[in-house]
């Protein structure tokens, strides 16, 4: 009945198969409270040292599970060091303004 390269299946959840490093700092549960309430500061994790590289990574939009949404804002982070010598990792989107998009 099909062809014999064709069969019928749906697709797999999108994202599924991505490959490399998960994201640990902020994963994609994360990213949908932080788009669910725009504005508004979370500490979404506490490391030992500074964070730089996976700072980078979120602001400028190429961490994989956020990169799609460059085009609607974008992710501010803030380090500040605790009471116990570590570091606490806050972070919220910004969404872009109707001016920006014309």
């Amino acid at each position: 009945m099909f062809p014999e390269d064709m069969k019928l299946e749906n697709p797999p959840t999108p994202f599924g198969n991505r490959t490399g490093k998960k994201p640990t700092l902020l994963t994609d549960v994360k990213v949908k409270v932080l788009l669910s309430m725009p504005g508004q500061w979370f500490n979404i994790g506490t490391r030992d040292k500074w964070i730089s590289g996976v700072k980078a990574n979120i602001e400028s939009m190429t961490q994989a599970n956020i990169s799609h949404l460059k085009d609607k804002g974008k992710f501010e982070i803030q380090q500040r060091k605790n009471n116990e010598g570590k570091v606490d990792i806050y972070c919220r989107f910004i969404q872009k303004s109707s001016d920006e998009e014309e």
